[in-house]
Protein backbone atom coordinates (compact mmCIF):
# COMPACT_ATOMS: atom_id res chain seq x y z
CA UNK A 1 0.00 0.00 0.00
CA UNK A 2 1.22 3.29 -1.37
CA UNK A 3 1.79 5.97 1.56
CA UNK A 4 -1.05 8.10 2.75
CA UNK A 5 -1.57 11.52 0.90
CA UNK A 6 -2.28 14.55 2.40
CA UNK A 7 -5.64 14.52 1.91
CA UNK A 8 -6.82 11.40 3.49
CA UNK A 9 -4.94 12.38 6.17
CA UNK A 10 -6.94 15.55 6.65
CA UNK A 11 -9.70 15.02 4.80
CA UNK A 12 -10.23 11.20 5.42
CA UNK A 13 -11.46 8.47 3.12
CA UNK A 14 -13.82 8.21 0.39
CA UNK A 15 -15.47 5.47 -1.40
CA UNK A 16 -18.48 5.03 -4.72
CA UNK A 17 -20.39 2.73 -4.88
CA UNK A 18 -21.86 2.60 -8.34
CA UNK A 19 -24.99 1.13 -10.28
CA UNK A 20 -24.89 0.36 -13.47
CA UNK A 21 -27.97 -0.65 -15.32
CA UNK A 22 -31.19 0.81 -13.02
CA UNK A 23 -30.11 3.56 -10.95
CA UNK A 24 -31.43 5.14 -7.85
CA UNK A 25 -33.88 8.09 -8.24
CA UNK A 26 -33.44 10.61 -5.06
CA UNK A 27 -36.95 8.81 -3.52
CA UNK A 28 -35.34 5.81 -3.99
CA UNK A 29 -32.37 7.13 -2.07
CA UNK A 30 -34.25 9.12 1.08
CA UNK A 31 -35.60 5.69 2.25
CA UNK A 32 -32.06 5.58 3.81
CA UNK A 33 -33.81 7.61 6.64
CA UNK A 34 -36.44 5.43 7.48
CA UNK A 35 -39.39 7.30 5.63
CA UNK A 36 -40.86 8.41 2.19
CA UNK A 37 -40.57 11.34 0.77
CA UNK A 38 -44.09 13.36 0.00
CA UNK A 39 -42.91 14.53 -3.12
CA UNK A 40 -40.08 12.07 -4.57
CA UNK A 41 -41.77 8.58 -4.80
CA UNK A 42 -39.29 5.58 -4.76
CA UNK A 43 -39.43 3.28 -7.88
CA UNK A 44 -39.16 0.71 -5.16
CA UNK A 45 -36.15 -1.07 -7.02
CA UNK A 46 -33.90 -0.46 -4.18
CA UNK A 47 -33.56 -1.94 -1.03
CA UNK A 48 -32.58 1.75 0.70
CA UNK A 49 -35.34 1.44 3.44
CA UNK A 50 -33.88 -1.78 4.73
CA UNK A 51 -30.57 0.51 5.47
CA UNK A 52 -32.77 2.91 8.19
CA UNK A 53 -31.14 0.59 10.91
CA UNK A 54 -27.96 2.77 9.42
CA UNK A 55 -28.90 6.09 11.00
CA UNK A 56 -28.97 8.20 8.44
CA UNK A 57 -31.09 11.74 7.60
CA UNK A 58 -30.94 14.16 5.38
CA UNK A 59 -28.48 17.10 6.39
CA UNK A 60 -28.54 19.71 4.53
CA UNK A 61 -28.39 19.16 0.60
CA UNK A 62 -27.47 15.65 1.17
CA UNK A 63 -27.67 12.64 3.87
CA UNK A 64 -25.30 11.91 6.99
CA UNK A 65 -24.94 9.90 10.24
CA UNK A 66 -25.23 12.65 12.89
CA UNK A 67 -23.25 11.77 15.95
CA UNK A 68 -24.64 11.20 18.93
CA UNK A 69 -22.30 12.61 21.46
CA UNK A 70 -19.63 15.13 21.89
CA UNK A 71 -16.85 13.83 20.58
CA UNK A 72 -15.57 14.26 16.94
CA UNK A 73 -17.08 15.82 14.52
CA UNK A 74 -21.11 16.83 14.45
CA UNK A 75 -21.70 14.38 11.09
CA UNK A 76 -19.43 11.66 10.87
CA UNK A 77 -20.07 9.78 7.82
CA UNK A 78 -21.24 11.84 4.63
CA UNK A 79 -23.52 10.26 1.31
CA UNK A 80 -23.67 12.55 -1.53
CA UNK A 81 -25.49 11.34 -4.59
CA UNK A 82 -23.18 11.16 -8.04
CA UNK A 83 -23.77 11.98 -10.88
CA UNK A 84 -21.02 11.62 -13.95
CA UNK A 85 -18.26 11.19 -10.84
CA UNK A 86 -19.60 14.56 -8.89
CA UNK A 87 -22.18 15.02 -6.22
CA UNK A 88 -25.09 16.74 -6.72
CA UNK A 89 -27.49 18.79 -4.63
CA UNK A 90 -31.30 19.13 -5.27
CA UNK A 91 -31.31 16.38 -7.98
CA UNK A 92 -34.23 14.35 -8.48
CA UNK A 93 -31.54 11.49 -9.93
CA UNK A 94 -31.39 8.96 -11.10
CA UNK A 95 -27.96 8.92 -9.87
CA UNK A 96 -25.18 6.58 -10.71
CA UNK A 97 -23.75 6.27 -7.66
CA UNK A 98 -23.52 7.52 -3.93
CA UNK A 99 -19.92 8.91 -2.62
CA UNK A 100 -19.81 8.10 1.14
CA UNK A 101 -17.18 10.05 3.31
CA UNK A 102 -15.28 9.38 6.50
CA UNK A 103 -12.71 11.87 8.25
CA UNK A 104 -10.71 9.63 10.38
CA UNK A 105 -8.80 12.49 11.75
CA UNK A 106 -12.13 13.99 13.01
CA UNK A 107 -13.73 11.29 14.22
CA UNK A 108 -12.50 8.67 17.28
CA UNK A 109 -11.82 5.74 15.95
CA UNK A 110 -14.32 3.39 17.03
CA UNK A 111 -16.90 5.32 14.18
CA UNK A 112 -15.07 4.00 11.62
CA UNK A 113 -16.59 0.51 12.00
CA UNK A 114 -19.84 2.20 11.27
CA UNK A 115 -18.91 3.71 8.55
CA UNK A 116 -17.20 0.23 7.01
CA UNK A 117 -20.87 -0.91 7.91
CA UNK A 118 -22.38 1.81 6.07
CA UNK A 119 -20.37 0.89 3.02
CA UNK A 120 -20.66 -2.94 2.79
CA UNK A 121 -24.20 -2.74 3.31
CA UNK A 122 -24.74 0.02 0.72
CA UNK A 123 -22.67 -1.74 -1.90
CA UNK A 124 -24.93 -4.57 -2.00
CA UNK A 125 -27.37 -2.61 -3.88
CA UNK A 126 -24.84 -1.52 -5.96
CA UNK A 127 -22.58 -3.14 -9.17
CA UNK A 128 -19.12 -1.74 -8.45
CA UNK A 129 -17.49 -0.38 -5.21
CA UNK A 130 -14.51 2.30 -5.65
CA UNK A 131 -12.08 3.45 -3.09
CA UNK A 132 -11.35 6.65 -4.39
CA UNK A 133 -8.66 7.87 -2.10
CA UNK A 134 -6.75 4.97 -3.62
CA UNK A 135 -8.27 4.52 -7.19
CA UNK A 136 -8.98 1.22 -6.64
CA UNK A 137 -11.50 -1.13 -7.29
CA UNK A 138 -12.78 -3.10 -4.33
CA UNK A 139 -14.98 -5.22 -6.57
CA UNK A 140 -18.94 -6.18 -6.42
CA UNK A 141 -18.07 -7.56 -2.81
CA UNK A 142 -16.15 -4.50 -1.60
CA UNK A 143 -12.98 -6.21 0.23
CA UNK A 144 -12.20 -3.17 2.73
CA UNK A 145 -8.95 -4.87 3.83
CA UNK A 146 -7.25 -1.56 2.29
CA UNK A 147 -9.72 0.52 3.92
CA UNK A 148 -9.10 -0.66 7.13
CA UNK A 149 -5.48 -0.57 7.14
CA UNK A 150 -5.79 2.93 5.83
CA UNK A 151 -8.12 4.15 8.82
CA UNK A 152 -5.49 2.83 11.12
CA UNK A 153 -2.37 3.84 9.42
CA UNK A 154 -4.03 7.29 9.54
CA UNK A 155 -4.89 7.21 13.28
CA UNK A 156 -1.53 5.81 13.55
CA UNK A 157 0.36 8.83 11.99
CA UNK A 158 -1.72 11.45 14.08
CA UNK A 159 -1.10 9.52 17.13
CA UNK A 160 3.20 10.03 16.26
CA UNK A 161 2.02 13.56 16.17
CA UNK A 162 0.81 13.16 19.61
CA UNK A 163 -2.85 13.94 18.60
CA UNK A 164 -5.93 11.30 18.96
CA UNK A 165 -8.26 11.08 16.15
CA UNK A 166 -11.62 12.24 17.30
CA UNK A 167 -10.23 14.85 20.16
CA UNK A 168 -10.67 18.33 20.74
CA UNK A 169 -7.21 18.91 19.40
CA UNK A 170 -7.91 16.84 16.15
CA UNK A 171 -11.08 18.78 15.48
CA UNK A 172 -8.82 22.23 15.63
CA UNK A 173 -6.09 20.57 12.69
CA UNK A 174 -6.54 23.05 10.18
CA UNK A 175 -5.67 21.79 6.44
Amino acid sequence: MSALSESMLHQGISIEVLFVDVKPTFGDLFLICGETHPAFPSTGRFGFDRLADLQFEQVDDYFGVRSLTDEGADVPIWLFPIIAGEPVDHHPGPFDGVRLEYNVLRNPLNRSEHYLRCVQEIAVLGAQVEYRSRGLSLGAQSDLTSVRADIAAIADYWQSQGISVGSRQALEVDF
